[in-house]
């Protein structure tokens, strides 16, 4: 046992210690980021995972050094800014430069995942303005879909007006969690499929796509039962579960995006 590894890691943790407190004080408050606790289990699993892979044979302190002062100097940007993604990110870096030292730029290569994965977990900034652009949008969209079907409807910002009904696309329905969270999921997906890198891009990036219309999708769904049953039978019984269901419809079209390139096989699990 590397006590000396040990002691620097537990160092650098204890170092970011208010940073992680932020971070699941946000996890918990923040809807959008309730899937934060998940990704450093799961990161946690894929460096396992590539436990064999690291080795010391090129340890280079002096890159370790220079990318871990990097990662320190934007931390206390972060810090200065009041900037919790600035400074949660530099923990990433911070880490990266600690791999460097004590394994080498191969191993780093060997964890590029593990280590970027925590992205993830930290909440970007202006977050709210992209709500309210998703909720306009959803609305508008969910509107011209309606009409095209048949169902006379109007809307106005986020609000979609039906013939007998007012509904308003509020943040939970703007499909930002969805997005946020199933970009997360997409990046683990693309990782685990065999496929070369472009490959993979496409069906990481296909997230934002299907998270936008699966969303879309579902709304339109929840105003068809209201048209036909009434809006407060909609609300009742179908509104909170159409939310795991566009979650689910939303990953299966992931997995046939990856089919269709050709990405059948998974490795890396």
């Amino acid at each position: 046992m590397d006590y000396k590894k040990i002691f620097i890691l537990l160092l650098a943790l204890a170092f970011y210690l208010p940073i992680f407190i932020a971070l699941m004080d946000t996890w918990t408050t923040d809807p959008y980021y309730s899937h934060g606790f998940l990704i450093p289990l799961v990161s946690a699993y894929f460096a396992w995972r590539k436990k064999k892979q690291v080795k010391e044979s090129d340890k280079d302190f002096i890159s370790g050094a220079a990318v871990l002062a990097a990662g320190l100097a934007m931390y206390g940007m972060g810090i200065m800014n009041k900037s919790l993604a600035i400074s949660a990110t530099s923990f990433i870096i911070t880490l990266a430069g600690i791999v460097i030292a004590f394994y080498g730029i191969r191993s780093l290569k060997e964890l590029s995942f593990p280590l970027a994965f925590p992205i993830f977990m930290i909440p970007l900034p202006y977050t709210d303005y992209a709500s309210t652009f998703m909720q306009s949008f959803t609305a508008s969209s969910s509107t011209a879909v309606l009409n095209i079907i048949g169902i006379q409807s109007t809307s106005t910002g986020s609000q979609i007006q039906l013939a007998d009904s007012v509904f308003v696309i509020g943040e939970p329905c703007s499909g930002m969690r969805t997005m946020l969270a199933l970009f997360a999921l997409a990046a683990v997906f693309a990782y685990i499929i065999d496929g070369v890198l472009w490959k993979k891009a496409v069906v990481f990036l296909c997230a934002l796509p299907i998270a936008v219309a699966a969303n879309v999708g579902r709304v339109v769904l929840v105003l068809l039962i209201a048209s036909g049953y009434g809006a407060e039978f909609a609300m009742a019984f179908f509104h909170e579960a159409s939310s795991i269901v566009v979650f689910i419809f939303a990953l299966i079209l992931l997995i046939i995006v990856a089919r269709l390139l050709g990405c059948k096989n998974l490795k890396n699990i």
